[in-house]
């Protein structure tokens, strides 16, 4: 089987209300943190939160991932090969506007994710 492990880290920035439309400022003031949901060759495979890790086990060969946020709001789709036993690693978020990003994890990446996943959140 190979893996694809995705990690969602807790942001570095907070939105500035100035920056933000007053209807997106306060849906955020309602639900300051929505998850984003992995979408895994075309159909969801889960959701991720801040701070999280998810491990998709999948069969080797072709995949496509992406993100989804709020219906519309997607991230751009990544395409990757699997080969048996190879794991792959992604850093996803949101950019300040709230659309969702991903992106593969570079080695100084992989040395800040956590080895397992999240507590309490199936694989």
């Amino acid at each position: 089987m190979a893996a694809i492990r995705i990690f969602r880290p807790k942001p570095g920035w907070s939105v500035s209300p100035a920056t933000v439309l007053p209807a997106a400022l306060l849906v955020r003031l309602f639900r300051p943190h929505w998850n984003l949901t992995v979408v895994l060759d075309g159909k969801p495979a889960g959701k991720i939160g801040i701070e999280q890790v998810k491990v998709f086990e999948l069969e080797p060969g072709e995949h496509r991932l992406s993100l989804r946020f709020v219906l519309l709001r997607r991230s751009k789709e990544l395409r990757c090969f699997l080969q048996e036993n190879e794991e792959r690693q992604y850093l996803c978020g949101t950019n300040g506007i709230g659309w969702p990003t991903l992106r593969e994890a570079s080695p100084q990446d992989v040395a800040g994710i956590p080895e397992r996943p999240s507590a309490g959140e199936p694989a």
